[in-house]
């Protein structure tokens, strides 16, 4: 991809010289000039990837004095360090994380679902490619809609062709529908919950398989921040990948990847604690 100029700028005057930016730069392409000032190499300006720049901006994220800014960032716009959470504070947000399988009938607004997704963006990616796209449903009566089409469409292609969601036999889609009035009543397949997000990458382009994973568990947590539940789901996923047609209606652009649905919103239940899971995991020292 090329871009006419990542507008790398060293301010001379607050520069003191550490090179520090120049340490963290992945692909070394950031230089002293005759004047001690940092400088982009003009071959690799506008390029992205491993001939150019990556747009980390770790060069602008490093500097002590602010000196640096990259791709017209102000570095007096970002957040400090000094903001950040403690262990404490992200053990809390961890352990009380629940999956919610059961929502309030209200919507999220608008605008804090946009504060969300601006957060977002922030999820790490593969070699930083930061190719991950967004689609949503804002409303709840589009939601309606949308599962209601799903699950239609499921159920016919089961009952008249014999064809079920995903890996599921006819055995184990009748288990999910007669769990259904308990657990999802209506819903098996979103949880009834009144927003979708829908995280896709460019296929062929670093960890494109992985980076929708990564940036779902970080809106889980965004989501668990703000009071909202969420959930990552696969059935839904299996289910459209046997209706293409209906599965268009995600409008998720050609060459795109997505392997989960996260389900959002206001949740029905709120718990009073988190949960103890020391013990489970296995735990092996690796020595050579």
């Amino acid at each position: 991809m090329e871009n006419k100029s990542f507008n790398f700028k060293a301010d001379s005057e607050k520069c003191i010289g550490c090179g520090l930016c120049m340490k963290v730069c992945s692909t070394a392409i950031l230089y002293f000039d005759e004047n001690n000032v940092p400088k982009m190499k003009a071959e690799a300006d506008g390029i992205t990837g491993w001939d150019g720049c990556y747009r980390c901006q770790r060069c602008l994220a490093v500097c002590p004095t602010g000196a640096v800014s990259i791709l017209g960032k102000n570095p007096s716009d970002s957040v400090g360090r000094e903001k950040m959470a403690d262990f404490e504070s992200l053990e809390a947000l961890m352990r009380n994380r629940r999956a919610c399988r059961s929502y309030l009938d209200k919507e999220v607004p608008r605008e804090e679902i946009d504060e969300m997704l601006r957060l977002l963006e922030n999820s790490p990616t593969g070699s930083n490619f930061q190719t991950l796209g967004f689609n949503v449903v804002y409303k709840k009566s589009e939601m309606d809609k949308f599962r209601k089409i799903v699950r239609d469409e499921a159920f016919r292609l089961a009952e008249e062709e014999g064809i079920y969601p995903g890996i599921f036999n006819g055995e184990q889609f009748a288990n999910q529908v007669a769990l259904e009035p308990r657990r999802n009543p209506g819903d098996m397949f979103f949880v009834n919950a009144p927003h979708i997000l829908v995280i896709h990458s460019e296929m062929n382009k670093g960890q494109w398989r992985v980076d929708p994973v990564i940036a779902a568990t970080w809106f889980d947590l965004i989501c668990q921040s703000k009071g909202l539940g969420s959930i990552i789901m696969t059935l839904p996923v299996g289910a459209l990948s046997k209706m293409p047609e209906v599965e268009k209606l995600l409008r998720v652009p050609e060459g795109r990847f997505y392997n989960i649905i996260m389900g959002f919103g206001y949740p029905d239940v709120e718990f009073a604690r988190g949960v103890q899971r020391e013990g489970i995991a296995s735990v092996n020292e690796l020595t050579f």
